[in-house]
């Protein structure tokens, strides 16, 4: 029994420990979305990532996702806040699940960041949001 609550408790420990750079980046992204600074928005997560920005297609994504971001406002009301609903590792990569929690409804949303062990930088490389029934058979209990 207290192996159990041994191997919970460092569990629960990884989770809130989850994703500090990540985290920051949807700390900034949300106060942009409370400003309605849709396109900084994007600019948040972006973070300076060298593969994000060296794709070809980002000034189309970012448009893509002002959009995604104005209707999720529209729908969901303005977000009070986050939180982390788990993280999942694999060798250098680390994907992060965030509740967005928004004044009518929430939303989930994935990053997955590359944690470079040469420079030893966090980047994002990717992003998306998620639907309710993904997050629920990835974050769910």
């Amino acid at each position: 029994m207290r192996i159990k609550s041994i191997i919970l408790t460092l569990l629960l420990c990884s989770f809130a420990f989850a994703g500090p750079h990540s985290s920051e980046c949807v700390k900034k992204m949300v106060d942009f979305l409370k400003a309605e600074k849709y396109d900084k928005a994007f600019d948040a997560v972006l973070d300076e990532s060298p593969f994000i920005k060296g794709n070809v297609n980002v000034t189309n994504i970012k448009m893509q996702y002002t959009t995604v971001f104005q209707n999720i406002a529209a729908q969901y009301g303005k977000p009070v806040g986050f939180e982390i609903l788990g993280t999942k590792t694999v060798g250098t990569l680390e994907r992060t699940g965030f509740l967005i929690q928004c004044e009518k409804n929430a939303w989930v949303i994935e990053l997955t960041e590359y944690n470079n062990p040469v420079s030893k930088k966090q980047y994002i490389v990717n992003f998306k949001v998620v639907d309710e029934s993904e997050a629920f058979s990835r974050y769910g209990v």
